[in-house]
């Protein structure tokens, strides 16, 4: 198992660094953004305000690796490793170490594009108000779930697509898009008042989380990751070789 796992962490190097590459591209494409939107706002706008765009963007960014790591890692090296003898244990417990490895890397560069951009935001915004404060919500706490799930998570979705295929890719890509739209949206419209049926969506599960203190969500989150887990493991055991 050793061998195994040396080998595929020796493979993934590539992978590990584009994940790097990858969320701090997109925290520089976030500080552009944020420059021009600044440069236009300064104008125009009465009142502006600053945002921790490139913080966002990075987030977005270390969230997508885990659809990079299951299409590009998962899939592709299950048969490899199968193939020459290696044992479908061995290659779970190098994937869950890759897929750790990657989470690493990861938040390391969203780490640097969140600290850079406070460091920017303080030199030369630091006349305007900042609407958001995700930076300082990232606690050690926070950091060290984020690693813990993007690792289940990143690994289960890659043996869904590795069993199901095309049919798991889009109905992930799915439920992301519809994430994506309707979040924000939902958000939007609670902080604006409005009665729509997705603010009271939030309403309600903001209610039900706060019924619970946030140590008891943590074991909840835990204990999820680790049967998603379990899940995946079994899966993977009974995944034939085409």
């Amino acid at each position: 198992m050793k061998k195994t796992v040396l080998t595929m962490l020796k493979t993934g190097i590539p992978f590990f660094s584009l994940s790097f590459c990858f969320v701090l591209g997109f925290g520089l494409f976030g500080t552009v953004f944020f420059e021009v939107i600044m440069r236009v706002s300064e104008s125009h706008a009465e009142n502006p305000e600053t945002f921790e765009m490139a913080f966002l963007m990075s987030l977005i960014a270390f969230m997508g690796v885990a659809f990079l790591f299951a299409m590009l890692y998962v899939q592709r090296n299950f048969e490899t490793a199968v193939g020459m003898s290696r044992t479908r244990r061995s290659f779970f417990a190098g994937s869950l170490l890759c897929a750790f490895t990657a989470a690493v890397c990861g938040c390391a560069a969203l780490y640097l594009s969140a600290l850079t951009e406070q460091l920017r935001l303080k030199h030369w915004w630091n006349a305007y108000p900042c609407e958001s404060n995700y930076f300082a919500s990232l606690t050690p706490t926070l950091l060290a779930l984020f690693l813990f799930a993007f690792t289940i998570l990143a690994q289960f979705i890659g043996v869904l697509f590795l069993r199901f295929g095309k049919a798991a890719f889009w109905v992930i890509w799915v439920l992301w898009m519809v994430g994506a739209f309707t979040i924000p949206r939902a958000i939007s419209d609670l902080e604006n008042e409005r009665h729509t049926v997705m603010s009271h969506i939030v309403l309600t599960l903001r209610e039900i989380i706060s019924w619970l203190p946030a140590f008891a969500w943590l074991l909840i989150s835990t204990g999820f990751l680790c049967v998603i887990a379990l899940i995946s493991y079994r899966m993977l055991l009974r995944q034939r070789v085409s």
